[in-house]
């Protein structure tokens, strides 16, 4: 009921000048963040954090709220937003409205879309500055009204803090220490790390080699969990001729395979040594993959040690 009150103050405080509609809201202890972004909103009643993407879901309904980043000026992001576009995408748009939430320049969209044969209410907020743009997609199942309902309130909540700072590590729920090691962050990609010794995109090191650190999530439960990491080697970057061992490791209460093999890297066909190691966390998993081509004794030595410093945050 709190949330509720709070949310109804937050909606009633609407303006409208000059046709457009002006929200200003506070952050009030409701507000969740949205772990890796510049966002805090209050979800809905039974939404809990999302596992494979930055925001919300609600999984037996198929409802969620998702956040994207995306570095373009909010003046190219929304005016590419058109009806027109966004048909084409499968999104039939009811209501397109110029807001201004919180001092910051909005576009609230209203519509529909059919996903798997199922209609869902759509709600798009975009809002930004000329540096960057937040799209955050909201959907719930036209057939449940209450929700329709909330995560529309849901969205109209948000807090975008503009002044915030954001790290790429700050997206993932995993990390590594590479302190006594050369090795620096150089790439993010969705829920995954890669590390090297230049931070260049392909290294230009001398031993090719390369840290990288991912999370990975099974739609069927993983009955044979060996099985499992062996095959998950074989889809890697390195394709695998031989595995030496597969034997299991523990770190930091997580339990896992170590994996050690070599083969040829599949863009240059030169050959790699590779070391896996696969931790296994309720329906998610967190792969730990080092590759190189030259001195891989000592490269070995430093992927044990990164793999040591793993934790969960």
């Amino acid at each position: 009921m709190k949330k509720l009150i709070l949310l109804t103050v937050i909606l009633l405080n609407y303006l409208q000048i000059f046709g457009q509609t002006i929200i200003n809201s506070t952050l009030t202890p409701n507000h969740q963040e949205v772990r890796g972004s510049k966002v805090s909103m209050i979800p809905p009643q039974g939404f809990v954090v999302a596992t494979t993407f930055l925001g919300f879901q609600e999984a037996k309904t198929k409802s969620s709220i998702l956040v994207l980043d995306v570095p373009k000026s909010f003046t190219e992001i929304s005016s590419g937003l058109t009806i027109e576009s966004l048909f084409k995408q499968g999104v039939r748009v009811e209501q397109s409205v110029d807001i201004t939430l919180n001092g910051v320049p909005a576009l609230f969209i209203k519509g529909e879309q059919t996903v798997a044969e199922i209609l869902f209410r759509k709600y798009i907020l975009v809002l930004g500055t000329d540096k960057e743009t937040l799209i955050i997609n909201a959907i719930a199942p036209i057939s449940e009204l209450m929700l329709d309902e909330m995560i529309k309130n849901a969205i109209l909540s948000t807090i975008y803090d503009t002044t915030k700072v954001l790290s790429p590590l700050d997206s993932v729920d995993f990390q590594i220490n590479t302190s006594g090691t050369n090795y620096v962050f150089a790439k993010l990609m969705p829920n995954m790390l890669i590390y090297n010794v230049d931070g260049k995109m392909p290294s230009e090191s001398k031993d090719k080699e390369s840290f990288v650190v991912a999370k990975g999530f099974s739609k069927a439960p993983i009955t044979d969990t060996k099985a499992f990491a062996i095959n998950r080697i074989k889809t890697l970057p390195v394709q695998i001729q031989k595995i030496y061992s597969v034997l299991p490791i523990q770190i930091n209460g997580l339990n896992g395979f170590e994996i050690y093999a070599e083969g040829v890297n599949r863009k240059t066909g030169v050959k790699e040594q590779a070391y896996q190691v696969l931790l296994y966390a309720n329906d998610s998993y967190y792969i730990l993959f080092g590759s190189a081509q030259n001195n891989f004794k000592n490269n070995l030595a430093v992927f044990k040690k990164l793999v040591k410093s793993f934790t969960l945050k």
